[in-house]
């Protein structure tokens, strides 16, 4: 919310996934889902908020702007109320490139020390040595490490990191990140062709079946046997 991080976490996945496209969906759908019981909270509390959902994830976004499963055959479909949130905009679902997601900071270990503090410092953080000047004094004598006072003052290398959301303003987000658009579903005009001789004969046996059920109601067939 802004530059106030309300709520991080880490944790494994539940589910299986046979692909990383996969994973990055069900990550898309868990951060969602996340969002959105923040954003109830906030509004009991007075604040309208929108959702907003960044994934590095091509395959995810993909799936996520299609209707129904596709090739992902094997997908729980409960997971698939996220189609139908960003389709209906409840859920500004945009791309970040890899290289700027601050959340391989919680999943990849394998970071060069300039990407960690490039990541780092999306986050207003910094690696320090050190004790805070609140912390309770463990000892009397001068510590030989850098205090936290000292290790603000040195290295700005990543004076260039930024959030696209607090620094840019709506219409640079929207032209530098545009929002994921939906195309309209293939079957969305799909209606009824009342001059379909297949559908009027099978219009007309519904008709008759229903008709029959009330007048004659439901029998029983006896079967006589010697």
């Amino acid at each position: 919310m802004g530059r106030h991080a309300l709520k991080s976490w880490s944790s494994t996945q539940s589910s299986v996934a046979l692909s990383s496209g996969e994973a990055e969906f069900n990550g898309v759908v868990r951060g969602s889902g996340i969002g959105l019981g923040m954003q109830s909270l906030l509004k009991d509390l007075g604040h309208e908020l929108p959702v907003r959902v960044w994934t590095d994830s091509s395959a995810a976004i993909g799936v996520c702007t299609r209707q129904r499963l596709g090739k992902f055959r094997h997908l729980d479909t409960h997971t698939l109320w996220v189609q139908q949130a960003v389709r209906s905009g409840r859920i500004d679902l945009r791309k970040v490139l890899g290289e700027e997601n601050p959340a391989v900071l919680f999943t990849k270990h394998s970071l060069t020390r300039d990407r960690l503090m490039k990541l780092t410092a999306l986050f207003d953080c910094r690696f320090a040595s050190g004790r805070a000047v609140g912390a309770p004094q463990t000892r009397t004598s001068t510590a030989p490490k850098v205090t936290m006072a000292e290790a603000m003052a040195v290295d700005e290398a990543v004076a260039d990191s930024f959030m696209p959301h607090v620094s840019w303003n709506r219409t640079d987000l929207d032209r530098l990140y545009p929002s994921v658009t939906v195309p309209q579903a293939v079957d969305a005009n799909d209606g009824n062709d009342l001059e379909d001789p297949t559908l009027n004969e099978g219009l007309k046996q519904v008709k008759d079946l229903v008709r029959a059920c009330a007048e004659q109601g439901r029998r029983r067939r006896l079967v006589s046997s010697k």
